[in-house]
């Protein structure tokens, strides 16, 4: 029986359609060539690395001088980006634990962001929240999953869990629990149904 349902928050529960067009016009840079940059150094980012060193050297790349201002605004403006959760996804949340289970979130994700979480008006529809940078690990880490399961104290066949990245997806089946890779919010709640966690 499923007792956890654990999500991942980027693209399962937020997906912000402008998260690289309106910081490229911002930055007046190509969003195409934001893109790209966003995500070289993410990871170490999302591992607990600082703001300055992850967006020092992409405004640099794209040729923008990296003031502390500038830096500082990127970060805001990434982090009010992120926080737009869908409210399919939010309801799909709340659903799970009407149904009498817990939900955790599992996100790759910096400091800044943890800190947006905690303050978000959708905080509490999630029994807790493991942030990479705080754990020092990104999934798919074994460690990330084995630290839900120390937290939670829920075994790994009790815990369902939804990524749309297949390395995590498959991280998580290796460590014993149910796993289902995003496809959309409909899916997700046909694939809860399917493991008996919504009726």
């Amino acid at each position: 029986m499923i007792r956890c349902v654990a999500f991942d928050y980027g693209q399962v529960l937020a997906s912000p359609e402008n998260l690289f067009t309106e910081p490229a016009e911002r930055l007046r840079v190509d969003p195409e060539a934001y893109e790209k940059a966003y995500w070289n150094g993410r990871g170490a980012y999302d591992e607990g690395g600082s703001d300055a060193s992850y967006w020092k050297p992409l405004l640099t790349s794209l040729g923008v001088e990296p003031h502390p201002e500038t830096i500082h605004m990127m970060v805001e403006l990434d982090t009010e980006l992120w926080l737009q959760m869908r409210p399919e996804a939010r309801k799909l949340m709340q659903d799970v634990r009407a149904a009498g289970c817990t939900v955790a979130v599992v996100s790759n994700a910096p400091f800044v962001l943890d800190m947006g979480f905690a303050n978000a008006d959708f905080a509490e529809d999630a029994d807790y929240w493991f942030v990479s940078a705080s754990m020092n690990m990104t999934k798919p880490n074994k460690g990330v999953y084995l630290r839900v399961e120390e937290v939670t104290e829920i075994a790994p066949e009790e815990i369902a869990f939804i990524d749309d990245r297949p390395e995590n997806v498959q991280a998580a089946r290796e460590q014993g629990w149910r796993a289902h890779l995003f496809v959309n919010d409909a899916d997700t709640r046909e694939w809860l149904e399917e493991v008996g966690v919504l009726a």
